[in-house]
């Protein structure tokens, strides 16, 4: 742990040509899945219920299939900023071209890498063919809607957890399009460490992309969801904050299987988890594991080195303490200056003005932060 403390800041790689990253911008679909049906066959289409004899409208389409997401927790604000809605009256979040304007052009953005709205909850679906089905088209519906409308835009390769070697497969067919940088990996009621993931990480790992999770909005109210600690909150404050604990219980799962022992070169980001956790995930398995690892022995390295070399965090949301102090010791443990990088999450209602969100981290790091630490965990696909 010593050379990890004692890195400098100097050591850090050259800066990227990109002033500004955005790992966390989520497209939402302007009618609902129907909007998929050009990427389904007939069979599919009527599979799903999305064939043309059902009434598909934007309010609704109670026929249609649904990917289970959050309806017992109401946001009184909206999960979506409403000066967000496209000049045709779309939903906030629908229209590439406004999306560019408002948010790239907006906030000098040079690259935003989408992460599908309306599949994050895909891993809670029961059925693995037709989280499968939905995931495929999904990823071409990005393709065509999204990454060819701004040449800024670059996408998440979603896959459907519940078969391994389905998403496997679908990963190398998507990766094809080297605008895709990563896969989003909708979670489940199992922990990341498993094995059953294994040919999920395998095929990310071929084609040189990360893996990335994102809260889903099924965390404690659907069984195939992740669980939360304690049973099911009763209030939407109480769910939102309780999330961080699925990406620390992920986390240590990653570690103590030994998954980055297996998959050496394999990045996880974790969107959207915060960051306050992470020190004391950190010390905890680094003590721990100096009594128990004969329990693991594949974990050859300390469990904070793992993290530090392999597991990326976003800003959003980033802590705001009192004391500015606190955040700037809270990112040289957390060694931002490797791990962090920047999110805005737009067009939900928490979303982060990079202006603000850049200027409380240590002015050390800020470029890091900005673009650098993104461009070396997706590489030339950005």
């Amino acid at each position: 742990m010593a050379d990890l403390r004692d890195q400098s800041l100097a050591e850090a790689s050259a800066p990227s040509r990109y002033r500004l990253v955005d790992c966390d911008v989520h497209p939402v679909t302007k009618s609902g899945l129907g909007e998929l049906r050009p990427f389904l066959s007939q069979a599919e289409q009527r599979r799903l219920g999305l064939d043309e004899r059902r009434n598909l409208t934007t309010t609704g389409h109670r026929e249609a299939v649904s990917i289970p997401r959050n309806m017992l927790y109401v946001n009184q604000a909206g999960v979506l900023r409403d000066d967000a809605r496209a000049p045709d009256g779309s939903a906030p979040g629908a229209d590439p071209v406004f999306t560019a304007k408002q948010l790239l052009d907006g906030n000098g953005i040079d690259r935003a890498v989408l992460i599908g709205g309306e599949v994050l909850g895909l891993g809670a679906m029961p059925d693995p063919d037709a989280a499968a089905m939905i995931a495929s088209a999904y990823n071409r519906w990005l393709a065509t809607t999204w990454l060819d409308a701004d040449d800024r835009y670059r996408g998440y390769i979603v896959v459907g957890a519940q078969d391994p070697l389905l998403a496997a497969r679908e990963i190398r067919r998507a990766a094809e399009d080297e605008r895709f940088v990563g896969v989003l990996l909708p979670l489940t009621n199992m922990l990341m460490g498993l094995r059953h993931y294994y040919p999920i990480y395998d095929a990310a790992n071929e084609v040189g992309i990360p893996v990335a999770v994102h809260p889903n909005s099924g965390e404690g109210i659907f069984h195939t969801s992740p669980p939360m600690a304690g049973g099911t909150p009763t209030y939407y404050v109480e769910w939102h904050s309780g999330l961080s604990q699925v990406f620390q219980a992920n986390v240590i799962s990653l570690v103590c299987h030994g998954v980055f022992e297996r998959f050496p070169n394999l990045k996880v980001i974790l969107t959207e988890g915060g960051l306050g956790w992470i020190p004391d995930v950190m010390w905890r398995l680094d003590k721990n594991i100096r009594g128990l690892r004969d329990e693991v022995p594949w974990v050859k390295r300390l469990p904070s080195e793992y993290v530090v070399d392999h597991v990326r965090f976003t800003t959003q949301p980033l802590p705001e303490p009192k004391r500015r102090h606190h955040l700037h010791v809270l990112c040289e443990i957390a060694r931002a200056d490797r791990t962090l990088m920047f999110s805005s999450d737009y067009p939900h209602w928490d979303f982060d003005d990079p202006r603000h969100a850049l200027a409380s981290l240590p002015p050390a790091i800020r470029q890091r932060v900005s673009s650098d630490n993104a461009v070396e965990t997706y590489g030339d696909r950005l």
